[in-house]
């Protein structure tokens, strides 16, 4: 390729100039590194020494479970987002599942959430013996329809699950005003939308997962923000949680 490019060089005028562009294009493209989807790869490598040092010291101490490192996670996701508590768990199915658990939901209760959303949001619900009630999306933000939330309530609706999307949230506040008249359970699911912020009308700004009664996310590879094997349930109720969770 070389060769050809000097021979490319050589050649006079504009038609020159053209095939000299061609060629340094052609170079660019041989060269260029392939385009992953998720490229965790470069991720880690930004940050290696660090994600190695947090490795070694968990090898280290062999605390694998609820050990120091999560207990820092813990309390540093707790004052990142804004709650009392977070307890850690295995995924965020797991999450979905305790967190509906907590809130003493029963089978037959209805769960209204959105129908654009991973199946674990659904699944939950059914592993329950809950009847999950979609709803239709919002068309400019994705996000569940408040609108047809209020349409799919019914006497045996017991909480809805906003599903917050592409780093924005839910219209939350409209959300929490229909959950407060019908005396219902607000969880939201964050692990598309970790860290956000949502604006209320007064000015007020809360993080996604701080606003509901319970929160959830995800650190799977392809979330917004990825661990290893982590996933975390905040709440600002937490105490109610775990007492629940421990008398089923």
């Amino acid at each position: 390729m070389p060769n050809h490019c000097g021979f490319i060089c050589a050649i006079s005028g504009n038609a020159g100039f053209k095939y000299t562009y061609i060629c340094r294009l052609i170079l660019r493209m041989i060269a260029m590194k392939e385009i992953q989807m998720v490229d965790l790869r470069s991720q880690y490598e930004k940050i290696k020494p660090e994600i190695d040092e947090a490795i070694a010291e968990v090898l280290q101490s062999s605390a694998f479970i609820n050990g120091p490192a999560v207990k820092k996670f813990e309390n540093e996701l707790a004052a990142y987002v804004g709650c009392k508590q977070v307890v850690a768990c295995a995924n965020g199915t797991d999450a979905l599942q305790i967190a509906c658990m907590a809130l003493g939901l029963k089978p037959g209760d209805e769960v209204i959430t959105t129908n654009f959303t991973f199946v674990s949001t659904a699944e939950v619900l059914c592993l329950l013996g809950l009847k999950p009630v979609l709803t239709d999306i919002d068309a400019l933000t994705f996000n569940i329809d408040v609108q047809d939330i209020e349409k799919k309530i019914t006497p045996k609706t017991k909480a809805i699950i906003p599903v917050h999307l592409y780093g924005q949230c839910a219209d939350m506040e409209s959300i929490m005003q229909l959950a407060k008249q019908h005396n219902l359970f607000v969880i939201e699911d964050t692990a598309q939308a970790i860290g956000a912020d949502f604006k209320f009308s007064n000015g007020s700004v809360k993080k996604a997962g701080a606003i509901g009664h319970i929160g959830t996310t995800s650190f799977f590879l392809q979330k917004i923000l990825a661990a290893t094997v982590m996933v975390a349930l905040f709440s600002l109720m937490m105490m109610r949680l775990l007492m629940n969770c421990a008398a089923s």
